[in-house]
């Protein structure tokens, strides 16, 4: 049995930016997944096409940049509000070897 630690603090931007870029893969697949639900509506209508495409970049590309955008936000939040309580009620505790 290892040492038992307690986590007092999180860095807020390098937490932000690892959580930013995981929410930015998490974009680029929703963006392929709408793009290919863009594609085939848009092979339904043939007078679209030019439309689906350019549906298609864009969401891939509005994946990728909202999920990183919204993915640093909402991480930064998280680790300022861990920061704030975990002097009050106890960090998370790891053990380690």
């Amino acid at each position: 049995m290892g040492d038992v630690k307690t986590i007092t603090k999180i860095p807020v931007g390098a937490a932000a930016l690892i959580g930013g870029a995981i929410y930015a893969v998490l974009g680029l697949i929703g963006g392929i997944l709408a793009a290919i639900g863009i594609g085939i509506g848009a092979s339904l209508v043939p007078t679209s096409a030019l439309a689906g495409v350019g549906g298609a970049a864009a969401a891939i590309i509005g994946g990728v940049i909202g999920g990183f955008i919204g993915g640093y936000i909402i991480i930064a939040i998280v680790a300022l509000i861990y920061n704030w309580l975990a002097p009050r009620i106890g960090g998370v505790k790891l053990e380690l070897e």
